[in-house]
């Protein structure tokens, strides 16, 4: 498929240097003689007007093209000559296109597909990715938004997917594309669109073939070697729309930044350990090749084939993006702490708290089995506030650390773990463990239970 793109794209660009010749010729027959016409003109004259782009190259319309309106076309010779030896279909997701007729919303898409699909499977026609499908009776149109492989035969063994909304024309698409350093490529983002985005889709609308671009919010689509992502679409949602000849494209430059260096380490309980692997070709750098423009900073995670990865260190601190010259250390593995598996905007919230709080906060271990419920309890600890008031904390007795041994033994202070001292004020709870006050002060404004049994401190000063 990609190979069959590609070959549009060069038969695309040699149409347009043609067409540059013969307008050229024609211009200076003109020039020389008042009987100017013929068919080859018009053409020209419709080709050099059919690519506009802005002067900064970031906003462009494709070309009118009446190809992907036609209600049936034959597949191209180059397709139907190999039909033969290509692959089977697997998989197939086909949606409804454009607005469904409200008599028709409950009827069930493979109902009104089965015939086209049985007429497609024995004629033996070849099914790809973005083919429009037109049933006549009742009259809908349907687009194939996803074929495994991207170009195959239809079988009894194919499955299908018609699950989803319909597929709706997007009117405005913003791509980037990723900068390539050591491509040579112009920096100028009108190139962007005069040598990829235009012959991308130009040659799909000019094929002589029913079909249509798909594309998704956040997909990157590689165009003749280069990466563009889609940034944004209107309207939205849907996340997935098509780019036809009506959609107002948008291109430029990605310009985050890159890293110079950036250490990625998995978690140790998500490594697998029934066959050897190598973290960083078997699982990091697949990942960041398929994920090119990914911003990533400190403490950012992501997972890829069950294995757990957070950034723990980078230059610059980010947002920034992984490139050619960025050093990539994958060296050491994480243990899953509760800190280690925190989001970012919870660490940063717990960095605020004295340093007692956050060891007391952060005590138990992912290895315990319970970490999941660890989690969602300190993150309502430090988003809710659900604790005692000052006036309720001051009714907790106060005192001064003697030496003299306690009957229940406690020489520390759970909550920073560190050995009392002789004149260090604490507070002694009803359940009768001590703290130091600023310790079990900060603790009782977010939660109202003793640190170490889970007594209701509250409920016992206040006897309801």
């Amino acid at each position: 498929m990609d190979d069959y793109r590609k070959l549009q794209r060069e038969r695309w660009l040699q149409q347009q240097e043609q067409a540059a010749q013969s307008a050229e010729s024609i211009t200076s027959a003109s020039e020389s003689s008042p009987a100017v016409g013929g068919p080859e003109s018009s053409a020209a004259a419709t080709t050099s007007q059919s690519n506009v782009a802005t002067e900064a190259g970031q906003q462009a319309v494709v070309a009118p093209s009446s190809a992907a309106a036609s209600s049936s076309t034959p597949a191209s010779p180059e397709v139907a000559a190999s039909s033969s030896s290509l692959p089977i279909v697997r998989r197939i997701h086909i949606l409804p296109f454009g607005i469904v007729p409200p008599e028709q919303n409950g009827t069930h898409s493979l109902e009104i597909l089965a015939g086209t699909l049985r007429r497609l499977r024995a004629e033996e026609r070849p099914i790809k990715t973005g083919q429009f499908l037109r049933v006549s009776e009742p009259e809908r149109t349907f687009i194939i938004v996803k074929c495994e492989p991207e170009l195959g035969l239809l079988s009894t063994e194919t499955d299908y997917f018609v699950d989803g909304d319909p597929v709706q024309r997007f009117t405005k698409v913003q791509f980037i594309c990723l900068w390539d350093f050591e491509s040579g490529a112009s920096q100028d983002p009108s190139s962007l669109f005069s040598e990829y985005i235009s012959p991308y889709f130009k040659s799909l609308s000019e094929s002589g073939e029913d079909m249509a671009q798909t594309v998704s919010v956040g997909d990157t689509i590689d165009i003749f070697g280069m990466n563009f992502q889609v940034l944004a679409a209107e309207p939205s949602p849907p996340e997935i729309g098509v780019v036809d000849t009506e959609t107002m494209v948008f291109v430029d430059w990605d310009t985050t930044p890159e890293f110079d260096k950036i250490h990625i380490v998995p978690f140790q309980d998500t490594l697998p350990n029934a066959y050897n692997y190598d973290v960083f070709n078997d699982y990091l750098k697949p990942y960041l090749t398929k994920h090119k423009h990914n911003r990533f900073a400190g403490n950012d995670t992501f997972t890829y084939q069950g294995v757990q990865f957070k950034v723990v260190c980078c230059e610059p601190v980010g947002p920034a993006r992984i490139g050619r010259n960025t050093t990539i250390y994958c060296e050491g593995v994480l243990h899953p702490s509760l800190r280690n598996l925190m989001p970012p905007e919870l660490l940063e919230q717990l960095s605020h708290l004295p340093p007692g709080l956050q060891m007391l906060l952060l005590n138990t271990e992912a290895l315990s089995g319970d970490y999941e419920e660890r989690l969602i309890e300190v993150q309502e600890m430090l988003s809710q506030r659900r604790g005692m008031s000052g006036d309720t904390i001051n009714q907790v007795e106060k005192m001064t650390w003697t030496a003299e041994p306690r009957d229940d033994g406690q020489t520390t202070c759970m909550v920073c773990l560190a050995e009392f001292t002789a004149g260090e004020e604490v507070r002694k709870l009803p359940c009768n463990h001590v703290f130091h006050c600023e310790c079990i002060d900060e603790w009782l404004r977010r939660c109202t239970d003793c640190p170490i049994c889970k007594a209701n401190v509250d409920r016992a000063l206040r006897n309801y």
